[in-house]
C-alpha cells in the first residue's frame, strides 16, 4: 500500500516543471507588488487552504518579512485559524468577508488555492480581489477553471485521478505544496531576502537559528564562528548588519542603516567598501 501511495506521486515533478515559466512570472508579480509595498495574502479552503496558512505561517521566520506583510486564510478556520471546515468552502460570504479582514488592498497580491479550480469561498475571495484592483494568481490541478479564468497568472498542474479517488490531500496536495514553496521561495529571491543560497534574514528566535544564523555570517565574511556569534548579538540578530560589521568595520546601527538603504546585502557589501 505505502509503495503504491508513493508511486502514484511519482507523476507530480514533471507535472510541475512543465508549470515553472508561469511559476516564474507569478513570482515577479509577487516580488513588483511587495516590493512596492503590497503584501502577499493566500487564501483556499481544505487541504488548498491549510496549505496556504502553512506558507504565510513560514515566510516570516524564514526570510525576515514583517509579520504584517504576509496572511493567509482557510474556510472556517478564522485569523490564524489553520483547520477549518469542509462545509465552509461553500460559504461565498465568508471568502468575500476572510479576505477583506486582512486588511486586503489594491496595492496587494492575492494568491488563490483551490485543486478544483471552482471552490465558491475561494472565487468570491477572487472576485473581490479584482473588485479592488489587486493582482491574482490562481493555483489549480485541473485546467480551464473559472479559478484559472479570473486571475492575472493562472498556474494549472493537472493531476487527474488520485489514488485514493476523490481525496485531493495526497497528489493533489503534493503538487499544490510544491507549487507554493517555489513560487514564495523564488519571489522572496527577487525581493533580496537571500545571499546566493543563504537565508540571510532568518530570524534567530531560538538557539538553533542563533547558531545558524552566525555560521552564515563566519561563512560569508570568513571569520571563525565564535566571532561571528559575538557580532550578530551586538547586531541584535541582524546578520545583514554583522557581516557589514566584520567586513567594513563599521559600528552596529551605522551598518544596520546601510543594511536597510539596499535591496540586497551584495549591494550593502559594495557600497561598503
Amino acid at each position: 500500500m505505502a509503495e503504491r501511495l508513493f508511486d502514484a506521486e511519482a507523476r507530480v515533478l514533471p507535472a510541475v516543471r512543465a508549470a515553472a515559466p508561469r511559476v516564474a512570472e507569478a513570482a515577479e508579480l509577487i516580488a513588483a507588488r511587495m516590493a512596492g509595498g503590497g503584501r502577499l495574502v493566500l487564501i483556499g479552503a481544505g487541504t488548498s487552504g491549510r496549505l496556504a496558512v502553512l506558507q504565510a505561517a513560514e515566510l516570516p521566520g524564514t526570510f525576515g518579512l514583517a509579520v504584517d506583510r504576509v496572511a493567509a486564510r482557510t474556510a472556517g478556520g478564522g485569523p490564524g485559524g489553520l483547520t477549518g471546515t469542509d462545509g465552509d468552502e461553500d460559504d461565498a460570504d465568508a471568502g468575500r468577508a476572510d479576505l477583506l479582514d486582512t486588511g486586503f488592498s489594491a496595492g496587494d497580491t492575492l494568491v488563490a488555492v483551490a485543486a478544483s479550480g471552482r471552490t465558491p469561498y475561494t472565487l468570491a475571495a477572487v472576485a473581490a480581489a479584482r473588485e479592488l484592483g489587486a493582482s491574482v494568481v490562481s493555483v489549480t490541478t485541473v485546467a480551464s477553471s473559472p479559478l484559472a479564468e479570473a486571475a492575472d497568472v493562472a498556474i494549472e498542474v493537472p493531476m487527474g485521478p488520485e489514488a485514493l479517488r476523490g481525496s485531493t490531500r495526497l497528489t493533489a496536495g503534493t503538487t499544490q505544496k510544491l507549487l507554493l514553496d517555489a513560487l514564495t521561495t523564488a519571489a522572496m529571491v527577487r525581493l533580496g531576502r537571500v545571499h546566493g543560497d543563504v537565508m540571510i534574514d532568518v530570524v534567530p528566535a531560538n538557539a538553533k537559528l542563533r547558531l545558524r544564523s552566525a555560521g552564515l555570517v563566519a561563512e560569508i565574511v570568513g571569520c571563525d564562528a565564535s566571532e561571528a556569534l559575538g557580532v550578530l548579538d551586538e547586531c541584535g540578530g541582524n546578520a545583514r548588519a554583522a557581516v557589514l560589521v566584520l567586513s567594513s568595520g563599521l559600528g552596529p546601527d551605522d551598518a544596520a542603516a546601510l543594511a536597510a538603504g539596499h535591496r540586497t546585502l551584495r549591494a550593502a557589501m559594495a557600497a561598503s567598501r
